[in-house]
């Protein structure tokens, strides 16, 4: 992918500060609220937030009278800032298996709201958020040198040893996820073979960009897409996991998600199946996509909320494909899948 097919234009990026605009009652703090103009600054904070905190085991109370057994210890979750917009949390159920560990690495979003997320669909993962705030230029540069992305993941298990969660164990499964503008770092990574070759799982929330071969007629440029069609074909032996989400958000100078993900569909001839169906938050589907590995959910909605939605839904929209995938034993995952690829249309 060309660098300037990595870039969304101007469009998008006042786009991008309109969202970040909107005020979420209930789901994200009011300091992401604000009118025409940037979010204020973070607040400042104390060294004790910004130190990764060591796992704290909660003491139990003595044991009553009763004939239910007493619950076992639980660990708090961990935390710990990577640096560069980058930040880890563990959950507490986060533990090794057989020496490894799988990862989550998430672009665009506050932390917080992918560990909600984590929370309505407990993956056994960790979960690293690189946040860069508005627009797509910070997710471009900051991976345009594919070392970028191997000195995350050598600065995240850094961390994960260190927080004594999984000692001696190193990463065995990496899935990358994004919301909007976040994908462009996803598109970054991918056009690296060897980071590629890391890559489990895709995961996309209403971002899947391109641009136009010719504005005025709308033809889209097709280049970009075909290291994503080959990753659809993949996931459609069970190879991969590919995942897609998107609202009906229209666009007038580059691609709206919706048109970019019909081309990919057309590209790959996966048929929309026509649907009704009612999901979270209210979102109502309009077609799904089904085929091995390779899911794709396409909802309704041509708002800013319709668009902060497809993040605040994460947790039951995609990550559950992760969680059945990760769950399963490596060795028959693709015989579980066999049967839904055979009558795949």
């Amino acid at each position: 992918m060309k660098p300037s097919n990595l870039r969304h234009p101007a469009a998008l990026q006042k786009y991008s500060l309109l969202v970040f605009c909107t005020i979420l009652a209930a789901s994200i703090p009011t300091s992401l609220a604000c009118s025409n103009h940037r979010p204020p600054p973070v607040r400042a904070v104390d060294a004790s937030d910004r130190a990764p905190r060591e796992p704290v085991i909660e003491a139990t109370a003595p044991a009553a009278p009763t004939l239910s057994p007493e619950p076992a210890p639980v660990a708090e979750p961990y935390r710990a800032k990577l640096g560069h917009g980058a930040e880890l949390y563990l959950p507490s159920w986060f533990s090794a298996r057989e020496g490894g560990y799988d990862l989550i690495v998430h672009f665009h979003g506050l932390g917080k709201l992918q560990e909600a997320n984590l929370d309505r669909s407990p993956i056994n993962a960790a979960v690293v958020t690189v946040n860069l705030g508005v627009g797509t230029d910070p997710y471009a540069h900051a991976f345009r040198d594919a070392r970028a992305f191997q000195k995350l993941l050598g600065a995240t298990e850094a961390e994960i040893e260190k927080s004594g969660r999984a000692k001696g164990a190193t990463n065995r499964r990496i899935a990358l996820s994004a919301w909007s503008a976040g994908f462009v770092s996803i598109a970054r990574i991918l056009s690296d073979p060897t980071n590629a070759s890391k890559v489990d799982a895709v995961l996309l929330a209403d971002g899947f960009f391109t641009s136009f071969t010719n504005v005025k007629k709308r033809s889209i440029n097709t280049a970009s897409l075909d290291r994503f069609a080959a990753l659809a074909a993949e996931a459609g032996k069970t190879e991969k996991l590919f995942a897609i989400t998107h609202s009906a958000i229209p666009t007038l100078d580059y691609p709206s998600v919706e048109e970019t993900v019909t081309k990919l569909l057309l590209m790959t001839a996966n048929p929309k199946r026509p649907s009704k169906a009612i999901g979270p938050r209210e979102m109502r589907e309009r077609y799904v996509v089904d085929r091995g590995a390779f899911h794709v959910k396409g909802y309704a909605g041509v708002t800013a909320k319709d668009h902060v939605k497809q993040i605040l839904a994460m947790g039951e929209t995609l990550y559950p494909y992760l969680k059945e995938r990760w769950d399963a034993p490596e060795p028959d995952r693709s015989a579980a899948h066999a049967n839904a690829v055979a009558h795949s249309p």
